[in-house]
């Protein structure tokens, strides 16, 4: 360790996944143990496929979805048929740098958008994803009052 390292914390890890690229935006990606194949494009082509900003969102709503649950367990509110809808956005913010943007979209049966955007507020503490881009990237959590899909 050098002098201006900070020793880290100790955390528990509760898992490991690997994901291969090959090819960028216009390739090829194998996801898991089980290498589930999906063709990668770059965003708004024709080509056939997915972009890794796509990915990302579903990741995102995904994970979001689970720490949801978790906070809704905790205040007795069932999350169980929740929604997120991610918006993923690509920013140049000089012709070098880019950087992304997140629009996180929930909705949550019988549950106002003052509590669900509550609920949304606490589960932004609690998810990896937001815990991994908070001051990196702008996330806004919007609280809907209908299903997505």
């Amino acid at each position: 360790m050098t002098q201006n390292e900070q020793p880290q914390t100790e955390m528990k890890k509760l898992f490991t996944t690997s994901s291969i690229a090959t090819g960028g935006r216009n390739g090829d990606v194998y996801l898991g143990e089980q290498l589930l194949h999906l063709q990668t494009r770059p965003a708004h082509s024709k080509r056939e496929g997915t972009d890794p900003e796509e990915m990302f969102g579903a990741g995102y709503a995904a994970c979001f979805l689970s720490a949801l649950g978790e906070v809704g367990r905790r205040q007795s509110v069932d999350t169980n048929a929740a929604q997120a809808k991610a918006f993923v956005s690509l920013y140049a913010k000089t012709e070098t740098q880019y950087v992304l943007g997140v629009e996180l979209h929930v909705y949550i049966p019988e549950q106002t958008a003052e509590k669900t955007h509550e609920l949304l507020e606490i589960a932004h503490q609690v998810c990896p994803y937001s815990n991994a881009t908070r001051g990196n990237i702008e996330v806004k959590l919007v609280a809907e009052t209908a299903p997505l899909l």
